[in-house]
């Protein structure tokens, strides 16, 4: 947005140097300018200049203001679609102009908001026939609906920013497309194929950022009777069992706190959680997947190991400690043990 107003200003500052280039330019050429040079000063350079330089405030403005994001954008849109129409306006010599406001439209392409392209179009397809048919800023040059020719040249610019438009709501639609894409093939690839759950790759990143904070808990949790499943129902009820265990670990810990580690393992990341309530959460996880009765004769259950997070630790030193808390409760069968470190 604040590039969006630079190049807004960059174009108001562009188009006083040439007046004043072409002031001097023409000053030179006899008979080519009909009015006197203070005249000229008036109508050509410092008007225009003075409502270029109300637009270019108005939008610097909102930029730093406190306004809502999309509405700033629109400010910042519309000033530049204004500076845009005050040039054309005031320059009825040149019929090109009319193609000056594709660059207020185009630009809005970088918010991807079909509203706000849509809406500064809309002021600039309404602008120039506004600015053509109540506007006559200089009286001396030729209308340029004067005859059949300037109409066409005229309807053809229309038509053009028109396109323009259409082009701008192309682009903004292949964009979002191509960030959608790009987002689903980060899902995926972060995803684990059978259960749903975050897997290993997720896993290294969260046990990073977990590290780098110095503070959480990670708790590991591997399946008991999930083997004698496997052999006595087959792979298919294991999957099936995977899918169940993923469902109960997402509804009490969330979307992006269970990760599948492999196999039977699941792995829950806490960020600086209360290690009273990760217990709570571990025991009734266990019970719930004990009163799992679709797998009769089979019965699974759940052992889980516990280690927190400390200063300096390194992820590998926290799934290690982990590990090795789970160890401990598959000694035991069906139960929840912390890792504590041993006094040396």
């Amino acid at each position: 947005m604040r590039l969006h107003w630079w190049m807004t200003a960059s174009l108001a500052l562009a188009a006083a140097l040439l007046e004043i280039i072409m002031a001097f330019a023409l000053n030179r050429i006899e008979g080519f300018v009909n009015s006197d040079p203070s005249r000229y000063m008036v109508k050509y350079l410092l008007l225009p200049v003075a409502l270029n330089g109300l637009l270019v405030l108005a939008g610097m403005l909102a930029a730093r203001s406190r306004l809502k994001g999309q509405v700033r954008q629109l400010i910042v849109s519309l000033c530049m679609a204004g500076v845009c129409l005050v040039l054309y306006g005031v320059h009825s010599l040149f019929q090109a102009l009319i193609l000056l406001p594709v660059v207020a439209i185009m630009l809005t392409v970088f918010y991807g908001s079909y509203g706000l392209t849509s809406i500064t179009a809309a002021v600039c397809l309404l602008g120039v026939p506004v600015v053509d048919l109540v506007v006559v800023w200089d009286s001396t040059q030729q209308h340029r609906l004067e005859n059949v020719e300037n109409r066409i040249n005229w309807l053809l610019g229309l038509v053009m920013l028109l396109g323009c438009y259409l082009l701008s709501l192309a682009s903004i639609y292949y964009e979002r497309e191509r960030i959608r894409q790009a987002a689903r093939q980060e899902w995926e690839l972060r995803r684990d194929s059978l259960t749903g759950l975050l897997n290993r790759m997720a896993l290294d990143d969260r046990l990073g950022q977990l590290c780098a904070g110095g503070q959480g808990v990670v708790v590991m949790m591997d399946l008991d009777g999930f083997k004698q499943l496997n052999d006595t129902l087959g792979h298919l009820q294991g999957d099936a069992c995977l899918q169940m265990v993923a469902g109960i670990l997402r509804s009490y810990t969330g979307e992006d706190a269970a990760f599948r580690y492999g196999g039977d393992e699941f792995c829950l990341v806490f960020h600086a959680p209360e290690p009273g309530q990760i217990l709570q959460t571990c025991e009734r996880i266990r019970k719930s997947l004990e009163g799992i009765r679709l797998f009769s004769p089979c019965r699974v259950g759940a052992s889980f190991g516990l280690a927190e997070c400390r200063p300096g630790m390194t992820p590998e030193q926290l799934l290690k400690n982990a590990d090795s808390a789970l160890y401990q409760a598959k000694e035991e069968r069906g139960c929840i043990r912390r890792w504590e470190q041993k006094a040396t």
